[in-house]
């Protein structure tokens, strides 16, 4: 018999991805709603995209290590996981692609 119980880091990252996904997509449309935020993210590092970059691998890493040690893993299957990452991919996909659809 195999064991599928997810360890702490696995799931904590997991939830890292799925929330980050979201915030990545809300980052994008702040951005472009607010002109004056691009243009500090560009100065920032260059480009606005590569502060955007460092801000979600960031994000992902700081949520990833807060999350792994708070969850139980008990209290989540890999299905669970699985489905949570994806939704919080098609929220934030369509998210950004009714934005763009729209503006």
């Amino acid at each position: 018999m195999t064991n599928t119980t997810l360890d702490k880091t696995t799931i904590g990252f997991g939830l890292s991805a799925a929330i980050v996904s979201i915030l990545n997509s809300l980052l994008v449309i702040f951005k472009e709603m607010t002109p004056p935020f691009k243009k500090a993210m560009a100065d920032a590092m260059g480009h606005h995209w590569t502060t955007h970059g460092v801000i979600v691998i960031g994000l992902f890493l700081v949520l990833g290590f807060v999350l792994a040690g708070a969850v139980k893993p008990e209290s989540w299957s890999a299905d669970r996981l699985g489905k949570t990452i994806l939704w919080s991919v098609i929220f934030g996909g369509g998210t950004l692609a009714a934005f763009y659809i729209l503006h």
